[in-house]
Parts: C-alpha cells; structure tokens; sequence
C-alpha cells in the first residue's frame, strides 16, 4: 500500500475546472488496488469535497496547502492561524487595498470592495505595460474567484471577526506588490507564505504545508513516506517534492520544481495524471518495485 497525493489546479483540473475522465478511472482503479489516493490542494476542505462529488469521488483530502486533513469524512488534523499574525497580515493588505480572501472553517470571506481593488491595480499595470495579458488574468485567477463556497462581506473585513483562520488567500496582478506581502508577512515565525500561480500568495501557519500533510498522511495510514508518490504542477506542491519518494511534475508546472522531479507527464489539458499513472505508476505498483530514497 502506498500513499499518492495528488494536486487538483493545475494538475488533475483541467482549465474548465472539471476532472477528464480518464483521471478520474485511473484514481478508481487505483483505489481497488488498495493504494491511498490523496488530493492535496491549497483549496478550501469543502472547495475540494464538492469537486470530488461531482466526479463520484470519494479520497482522503490534504486541504489548505496542509492546513486540514480529512480522511473518511473525519478531520484528522487542523491547523489554524496565529491571531496576532491574522491581525497584523490583514491590517496590512487593507491598509494597501489588496484583494484577499479569508478560509474558515465553513466558508470563505472576501469584502466586497474586492473585485474592484483588482480593477484598479489592473488599470495601474496596463498603463505602464500595455502587453499585459488581461484576459490570461483573469483565466487565472478563475480558480479563486469561483470557489465553492466564497462569501462576500459588506464593506472591509474586520481581523477581530475572524478567529479560526485556516488561510489567507492573495490575488494581484501586481507582481512587485505581491513581493512586497511576501516580504512583510516573511518574517512572522507563525506563518508559511506559498503561492500556487504567478498572480497569487497562499499563508498558512508555520508546519501547515502539503509535505507535512504527507507525512502526516502516511503516518496515520503506517505507509513509508519514501515510498510516496506525488504529482503537481506549483510552487505549493514543493514541500510535498522534497520528501516524497518519487515526484511527478507536469508538463505546465513551475520550473521550480525541477530539481525534485522524477519524472514529467503531459499538461492538464492532455490528461498528464491518467498518462503519468499509464507511464510511470501502475509499472511501479504492478511490479511492486521499490522506490524512492531510502528511509530515514
């Protein structure tokens, strides 16, 4: 039995926001031989359970970046943020008019004046750089602005309304003021600042990450960490990267995963799950071949 984790943007979900299926055949066959398949997604727990319903799938979830664990329909970990980082990282992005999302547990809260910070920034970057691929933008941030069970909130959010922080969500299509956040929220000890596109900064609290969760995972179901597989395509995956036993990177994914790349498979759009099960897994799980670093 070995654990796999897999990423959902970028990675099992294609641009349309749907799972191909011949992905979702091949995380079923998996699943009969007995092998844990794991989502492990910077999306909200609830964001991903809707997505795997609506393809009748039923895995064990890394949400949050690591932030949230679930398996069986049961949490079996939870991380939630630091209240003095909360309140110092949303003063911070209200007093610079960035557009940022709230996870909790149940729902995710962004202000009302949001879409429109984006629209001002975007004004901001296409007088400066006319070539800006506005569109692409906004294709991109799709992921964000269409979640599953995003709420909006009157006005600017309040940081003492909101306790029980899973994570904190950035989105601009500024990238020197994303560098700035990343800068400013860098040094709070309690938190770990990640990104999982060009135009975006995910900030979990400081041990929430996919590599953890994996550890986590594998622990909790008595499978060798070095024995895991993971695929992904973005910077977030990278902690899953360095400790996992073999690493699947996609034909889209950031450069910056290359160093921890096993192999690389198609892009989303070309099924590269299903083509990197087809390729490089099932030859490994049929065979029962050991993989991987050695334990340590």
């Amino acid at each position: 039995m070995r654990v796999i984790a897999i990423d959902l943007d970028g990675t099992l979900l294609a641009t349309d926001k749907a799972i191909h299926a011949n992905d979702v055949n091949c995380l079923k066959q998996a699943n009969e031989q007995e092998h844990i398949v794991t989502i492990a997604t910077g999306r909200a727990l609830f964001d991903a359970q809707h997505i795997l319903n609506k393809h009748g799938l039923s895995l064990p979830i890394i949400a949050s970046n690591g932030a949230q664990i679930e398996v069986d329909n049961r949490i079996i970990y939870e991380q939630f943020m630091n209240g003095d980082a909360i309140r110092e990282i949303m003063a911070w992005l209200n007093a610079n008019q960035m557009y940022y999302q709230v996870y909790l547990n149940n729902r995710i809260v962004v202000s009302s004046l949001g879409i429109e910070q984006i629209k001002n920034q975007l004004r901001t970057v296409t007088s400066l750089h006319p070539a800006f691929p506005e569109p692409l933008f906004w294709e991109g941030i799709r992921s964000q602005t269409e979640q599953f069970g995003l709420e909006e909130v009157e006005g600017i959010l309040e940081p003492s309304r909101y306790l029980d922080v899973v994570k904190i969500m950035v989105v601009s299509p500024m990238g020197e003021q994303l560098e700035a956040a990343k800068q400013s929220f860098g040094h709070i000890k309690e938190c770990y600042v990640s990104s999982s596109g060009l135009y975006n900064l995910e900030i979990t609290s400081a041990g929430a990450d996919k590599g953890a969760a994996l550890h986590r995972v594998c622990k909790y179901f008595n499978s060798p960490l070095h024995q895991t597989i993971v695929i992904g395509d973005n910077l977030n995956d990278l902690p899953m990267f360095k400790v996992a036993g073999i690493g699947i990177a996609m034909g889209n994914a950031d450069e910056s995963l290359a160093p921890y790349t096993t192999y690389q498979t198609r892009s989303n759009q070309e099924c590269g799950v299903s083509y990197a099960f087809e390729q490089y897994i099932n030859p490994l799980l049929n065979e029962n071949v050991a993989i991987g670093r050695n334990p340590q």
